[in-house]
């Protein structure tokens, strides 16, 4: 998918907006159809075997089940013309890249509250 994409459908969302762009998926702003609410549309850029929408929809319900405050949560999952997508939901409070660009010294004051939240969301996610 690509700029293409936006204003397409995917599942019941409508893409608004490229957030993102990866080695592994891009990322979107939806908008759910029927209920005006924003959620963050990941679209892998794999074309999923048969064999494997399964695997992927399995994984998929493991992560949806994770609830932590620092594990952003999947709302939804499909797999549209073997294409895989999940619906997260929207942060919109930037990325840490954008917040301190790379090459940035940060105090330890500064980075030490985020290796303890992800230090949390890892240790949740394991205990699970």
């Amino acid at each position: 998918m690509a700029d293409s994409s936006i204003g397409q459908r995917l599942g019941n969302y409508r893409l608004i907006r490229l957030l993102g762009h990866g080695g592994f998926a891009d990322v979107y702003l939806g908008e759910h159809i029927y209920l005006k609410t924003q959620a963050a549309i990941k679209v892998l850029h794999t074309q999923l075997q048969p064999e494997d929408i399964e695997k992927f929809r399995s994984e998929a319900l493991t992560i949806a089940h994770l609830i932590q405050p620092h594990i952003i949560r999947v709302l939804d999952f499909d797999v549209e013309n073997a294409a895989p997508f999940l619906v997260m939901d929207y942060a919109p409070n930037d990325t840490l890249r954008h917040r301190h660009p790379r090459g940035t010294r940060l105090p330890s004051a500064v980075f030490l509250p985020y290796v303890k939240q992800v230090a949390s969301a890892l240790q949740y996610a394991h205990d699970q």
